[in-house]
């Protein structure tokens, strides 16, 4: 999350963040990050209000792994607009592997768009805040649905297309709440370029977030499986 959305946001510095997800290089891990029903749904809450959504969806397409995002967030004081933050990212993974990216982001009224493109030399990556480079072809991004991500110092950041650089430190397994009720998750701190929470349940799925935006809590709040997932749907 940026602005207020999910990187820069998420990493508690001056503007909202701007989130989007990650993906691991390991094809069997990947798959089993994914929920049944194939979607992870969040309710975002920043004060204990709820300001918006996160929603993931997964779909195979023959050896491609299809990834979209969307975020829709929108804070009010007293009943008044005062920030909104959309962003829309579609990225396409083959054999553990990031072979495109197209994210556009609108931050309280600025534009963003990402553009990244497998090559011969590597990920080429194209900007409008950072214009064009190469990133290592094995880069994962700020697309949190993947606990690989975890063991990464460098991700590409899908809203400003730029490499962030972390630390991660594992906080160990603890009960967290979700709105299908408490589920046992492992948890990780953030720090560096990015400043957040972050929880996977036993299965590897991304279960929640926190971070500090504007003085205030900002918490992402999984929503429980469809009805048909629940009931055994179709696995991943």
């Amino acid at each position: 999350m940026s602005g207020y959305g999910l990187k820069q946001a998420a990493s508690g510095v001056r503007r909202w963040g701007g989130l989007a997800l990650m993906l691991t290089l390991v094809v069997a891990p990947v798959f089993a990050a994914i929920p049944q029903d194939k979607a992870l749904d969040f309710q975002v809450l920043r004060g204990g209000d709820e300001i918006g959504t996160h929603s993931l969806r997964f779909e195979e397409r023959g050896e491609e792994l299809h990834v979209f995002v969307e975020i829709e967030l929108e804070v009010r004081l007293a009943f008044i607009p005062v920030y909104s933050y959309s962003h829309r990212n579609h990225e396409i993974w083959r054999g553990g592997k990031l072979v495109s990216l197209s994210s556009e982001t609108d931050d309280d009224g600025t534009q963003y768009q990402v553009e990244a493109q497998a090559s011969d030399d590597g990920l080429q990556v194209t900007s409008s805040q950072e214009g064009a480079f190469t990133a290592p072809a094995d880069m994962l991004t700020t697309s949190y649905w993947n606990p690989d991500a975890m063991a990464r110092e460098r991700l590409l950041d899908t809203q400003f297309g730029r490499i962030v650089e972390l630390q991660v430190d594992e906080q160990g397994r603890e009960g967290l709440e979700t709105r299908d009720g408490s589920v046992e998750a492992t948890h990780y701190s953030v720090s560096g370029d990015l400043n957040l929470d972050i929880w996977y349940d036993q299965a590897g799925q991304w279960s929640g977030l926190e971070f500090e935006a504007r003085g205030k809590p900002v918490r992402y709040l999984r929503a429980p499986l469809s009805a048909d997932a629940a009931a055994g749907g179709n696995g991943a």
